[in-house]
């Protein structure tokens, strides 16, 4: 699974003044609850997320992820599916 890397995120939020999520949140558009679960290891962090923190803060794509050989995936709950509806029988 991959995942941000929040220190690296922190160290180069840092030199641009930023101190805290609601700081980075609003640097680069990236909502606190977004970053949050990206903090959490909840989310996995996608392209658009990380090119953003690349944007705002420079260094390369792989500064701001690495893969976590331990972490798994959410496992996903399936929905149960809707009966189909009965026509009305005719008599």
């Amino acid at each position: 699974m991959l995942r941000l890397n929040m220190t690296k995120v922190l160290q180069k939020a840092r030199s641009k003044d930023a101190t805290s999520v609601a700081d980075i949140a609003e640097q680069t558009g990236i909502s606190k609850a977004t970053l949050h679960r990206l903090a959490n290891g909840d989310k996995e962090p996608s392209l658009t997320t990380v090119w953003k923190l690349r944007s705002v803060y420079g260094g390369r794509i792989e500064t701001y992820v690495y893969e976590d050989p331990h972490a798994t995936r959410p496992a996903r709950v399936p929905r149960p599916r809707k009966a189909p509806a009965e026509s009305p029988r005719e008599t």
